[in-house]
């Protein structure tokens, strides 16, 4: 009887570990932050795999603002997009942008670079938030991504990433071009209702 119980609680572990895989990188899963306490029952998932107020309220106007790049030839996707890199690489994005032509619908995740990435905030659970950032982002341009832009919600900060340039650092008061003459400044989406 005992085995039993052992094989159930092995086998829901399993499959909450699968829920709470966020991206998978060289082959091994990274959670979202906070799964260890799911899996000790202090939360359930739908409390660490969801947005925050801000967050969401930040992809909603961000994408208000990149969807009409779509009338010039590209696809708007958002809300974890699935993103295949290679084998034992599959990252997950807030926003993604990719040329119209590239995008073939499937029941699997996308196989071609996005032109333009925004991400918010860090959502995996990893122990240094630079590297992890830093290292998405190399594996997102050398995968063919031509930009990559990060915001933080906490420090108020926008890390723009462009192949063959410097990274660039802005604050949310100041203004950041996405794509095609798409700019942002976060500090006015916050102004707006």
């Amino acid at each position: 009887m005992a085995v039993a119980v052992k094989e159930k609680t092995d086998e829901r572990r399993e499959r909450l570990l699968r829920l709470l895989t966020y991206e998978v990188v060289d082959g091994k899963p990274i959670y979202y932050r906070g799964y260890k306490e799911v899996l000790e029952g202090k939360k359930h998932p739908e409390e660490i795999m969801g947005s925050s107020a801000l967050q969401w309220y930040l992809l909603r106007s961000l994408v208000k603002r990149l969807f009409h790049l779509e009338d010039k030839g590209y696809i708007l996707a958002f809300g974890e997009v699935g993103l295949h890199i290679s084998k034992g690489k599959n990252r997950s994005l807030d926003i993604a942008l990719f040329r119209a032509g590239d995008v073939k619908p499937n029941t699997r995740y996308s196989s071609y670079p996005p032109v333009l990435v925004v991400e918010i905030d860090v959502k995996a659970h990893v122990e240094d938030v630079l590297e992890y950032m830093l290292n998405k982002v190399e594996e997102l341009l050398n995968f063919g991504t031509d930009k990559v832009v990060w915001i933080f919600t906490k420090p108020k900060k926008v890390f723009v990433f462009e192949k063959g340039k410097r990274p660039t650092i802005y604050d949310w008061d100041e203004e950041v071009e996405l794509l095609e003459g798409v700019k942002v400044r976060l500090s006015d989406f916050l102004k707006q209702p």
